[in-house]
């Protein structure tokens, strides 16, 4: 738990308040909270209690998808294990674009 704080030789690329679906047993629940893009990693952290559910770093993405249902985009992280991370918000669009500044490439 805590405030995000950059590590050394880190720069932020962006951050925006978002959704985030996590897997509780066999259903989905969502969270609200802060998703923060940086030069060396990705890390979602939960509004309300502070609980940090992602810091992934670069090494260990696989890649993104994104795929728009009705009016909302969702935003698919996957780890090299073929995890995947939903993200769906108002910064949707401008998420893809740090994941590709930083170089996640986007999967077919």
């Amino acid at each position: 738990m805590g405030k995000f704080q950059l590590q050394a030789n880190e720069t932020l690329i962006g951050f925006g308040m978002m959704a985030y679906e996590y897997h509780r047993s066999i259903t989905r629940a969502p969270t609200r909270g802060t998703i923060y893009v940086t030069t060396q990693r990705v890390c979602y952290y939960e509004s309300w209690s502070g609980i940090v559910y992602i810091d992934l770093s670069l090494s260990e993405i696989k890649g993104y998808n994104a795929k728009r249902l009705l009016f909302i985009t969702y935003v698919y992280i996957y780890d090299k294990n073929n995890k995947c991370y939903t993200f769906s918000g108002f910064p949707a669009k401008k998420l893809q674009i740090w994941l590709k500044q930083i170089g996640i490439r986007k999967l077919s």
